[in-house]
C-alpha cells in the first residue's frame, strides 16, 4: 500500500516504505494481517487463526522497535528515523497509524472469493430466515462438498481414548449410561445440535473436557469406542480432504464455525452454521464431525456424535473415571 506522506527524496533517499514492507516479507514470508487497531476485527472474523499451527499467529507478533532492531532498515535509518518514518505509513487493512504492533501472518490456504461478505449475508440469514440457509449459495456449495466428502469418507474404528465429561451436581451415578446421549427434552441448542435433538459431545483428553465445561467441576469417563464410525474431520482437512481444503479450512478458520458463544440464554445465533453442517453430515451419512476445540488451545480436538445409534452402552467401553476439581484430576 503507497501512501502520500509529503516527505520529499532528500529527506528520505533510500524509499522507507519501500524497504519497510521489504523487509516484512523477506522476515515473515507474510504480509501484515492487522495492527493493533484491526487485532479484535481481524480475530472476530477469523477466531481459530488464534490458536490454529502452533499459535503461528501469536509468534507472529513484533512491536516496532523489535522489527527495526533486527531488520536491514538499520543500515538506511536511525532509531530515531525510523520512528519519524513509519509513523507516516498506514496499516494496510484498516489504514490507522502503524505505531505499536504488527501481526505480520498470512492464512495457511487460499480464502473462499469474498468471504468476508458471505459471513455478513450468514449472520443477516441467521438472524431473520435462519432455516433457508440452502438458498445461499456459499451454503449450497458447502452442502454439495460434504456430499462429495461422503462418498470419499470409509468407516473406521477410533484408536486412542475419548472422555465424556459431566458436572458433579447433575450426576445420580458413575455408570456408563450416565455419561451417553442425554434425554431430549432437555437437550439445549448446541454448537452442532438443535434444541430437543440429543448429539454426545466428547474431548480427545480431559483437559479439553475440563474446559469445554466451563471449568466445572465434574466426572470424566475415559472411554474406548469399538464401532466403526464414519466421521467427518475437519482437523486436517489438507490430508483427509485436499480437494476441499481450502473451502473447509476457510469455514474452520471463521466465525462462521469457529466462534465463542457466550453462556446467556437459549437462542445461540454464533451456532447457526455449524448446526447446518451438522444437518448436512447427517444427510450424507456422517456419524460424527470431529473439530478444533474452542476453549482449550492446541493440538486437541472435540467429536460429536450425532447417530444416536452409537450410544455409549452399545458402542463403547468404560476405562476409568477421573474426578476433576479445579482443573486438578484423580482417578476414582
Amino acid at each position: 500500500m503507497t501512501v502520500n506522506t509529503g516527505t520529499t527524496e532528500d529527506e528520505d533517499p533510500y524509499w522507507f516504505e519501500k524497504l519497510f514492507y521489504r523487509d516484512i516479507e523477506s522476515w515473515f514470508s507474510s504480509d501484515i494481517a492487522c495492527c493493533d487497531k484491526c487485532y479484535d476485527d481481524f480475530l472476530e472474523n477469523w477466531p481459530h487463526a488464534y490458536a490454529a499451527d502452533k499459535q503461528a499467529f501469536q509468534r507472529s507478533s513484533i512491536d516496532m522497535h523489535s522489527f527495526y532492531s533486527g531488520s536491514r532498515l538499520q543500515k538506511y535509518y536511525t532509531e530515531e528515523q525510523f520512528n519519524k518514518f513509519v509513523r507516516e505509513l498506514r496499516c494496510p487493512i484498516c489504514v490507522a497509524e502503524l505505531s505499536e504492533n504488527i501481526w505480520p501472518y498470512t492464512l495457511p490456504f487460499d480464502v473462499v472469493d469474498d468471504f468476508e461478505y458471505i459471513i455478513e449475508e450468514i449472520a443477516n440469514l441467521s438472524n431473520t430466515t435462519s432455516f433457508l440457509l440452502l438458498n445461499n449459495k456459499f451454503a449450497k456449495q458447502v452442502h454439495d462438498a460434504i456430499i462429495d466428502l461422503s462418498n470419499e469418507t470409509v468407516p473406521m474404528v477410533i484408536e486412542n481414548y475419548l472422555y465424556r465429561a459431566r458436572a458433579k451436581s447433575s450426576l445420580y451415578s458413575h455408570e456408563l449410561h450416565e455419561f451417553d446421549f442425554p434425554p431430549k427434552n432437555i437437550v439445549k441448542e448446541g454448537r452442532y445440535n438443535h434444541a430437543g435433538i440429543p448429539a454426545l459431545y466428547v474431548g480427545s483428553d480431559p483437559d479439553t473436557c475440563f474446559y469445554e465445561l466451563r471449568e466445572t467441576p465434574c466426572i470424566i469417563a475415559e472411554v474406548k469406542v469399538t464401532k466403526y464410525i464414519k466421521i467427518l474431520d475437519l482437523t486436517n482437512t489438507y490430508e483427509h480432504y485436499p480437494n476441499h481444503s481450502d473451502l473447509l479450512n476457510t469455514l474452520v478458520y471463521s466465525a462462521l464455525m469457529s466462534a465463542r458463544q457466550d453462556d446467556t440464554g437459549w437462542y445461540k445465533p454464533r451456532y447457526i452454521f455449524t448446526r447446518f453442517i451438522s444437518d448436512c453430515a447427517k444427510s450424507a451419512g456422517f456419524d460424527a464431525i470431529q473439530y478444533p476445540s474452542t476453549r482449550k488451545n492446541g493440538e486437541n480436538y472435540n467429536i460429536v456424535l450425532l447417530n444416536q445409534d452409537l450410544s455409549l452402552d452399545v458402542s463403547s467401553k468404560l476405562i476409568k473415571l477421573l474426578d476433576c476439581d479445579d482443573g486438578k484430576m484423580e482417578e476414582i
